[in-house]
């Protein structure tokens, strides 16, 4: 039995150790240099998760708000359209105003050959101007009321002056040279006027 146990020894002791590397090593001779090394992740698994999943959401949002643009592209272009339709129309029918007043004249520079008198063309040229004031009126534009009045200068632009002799009209509007206009409440064209100075 003991001879057993040191055979059993021996054969132990005789025996070599083995130990497998199983480590992956680069042969610089025969690696193709051209070819860059693939690079392995360097982060944990969730982190890699997180990244992926952030990529996911990155690519989604550029997707929606590729789509986003397109339909702001898409209702510019609408809007624009609808827009230009609307002056079109608003255009039509300020120039359809002003062919009744052209027609009015017209008539009466065809009847002006036959008027026996000058009045009776004087009465179709203020008949015109009246329709075209009402026209204009319709439209929303107003005459700035200028003469007798304080001089105002958001209103008015005064283009000279005359001397009064009454103190009561000095800085008051004497004269209208060019009447001016509001358009609903706004300045359209000031009116240009001589104001009276007392000296």
């Amino acid at each position: 039995m003991k001879d057993q146990e040191n055979e059993l020894k021996s054969e132990t002791q005789h025996q070599d150790f083995q130990v497998i590397d199983k480590r992956q090593f680069v042969d610089l001779d025969t690696m193709d240099k051209a070819t860059p090394a693939e690079e392995k992740p360097r982060y944990p698994s969730y982190v890699e998760e997180l990244i992926g999943r952030m990529a996911e959401t990155e690519r989604r949002f550029q997707e929606k708000k590729k789509q986003i643009d397109e339909e702001i592209a898409r209702t510019k272009t609408r809007l624009e359209a609808d827009s230009s339709r609307r002056l079109d129309l608003e255009k039509q029918k300020i120039v359809l105003s002003f062919l009744e007043v052209l027609d009015n004249l017209d008539r009466a520079l065809d009847a002006a050959p036959q008027a026996t008198t000058v009045e009776h063309l004087i009465e179709g040229i203020h008949m015109t101007a009246g329709l075209f004031r009402s026209k204009l009126q319709a439209m929303g534009v107003e005459p700035i009321e200028a003469l007798d009045r304080p001089f105002d200068p958001n209103t008015e632009q005064a283009v000279g002056a005359i001397r009064v002799s009454d103190a009561s009209r000095d800085q008051t509007v004497v004269e209208v040279v060019r009447p001016g206009y509001l358009i609903e409440g706004r300045l359209l064209r000031p009116a240009q006027v001589r104001v009276g100075r007392c000296e």
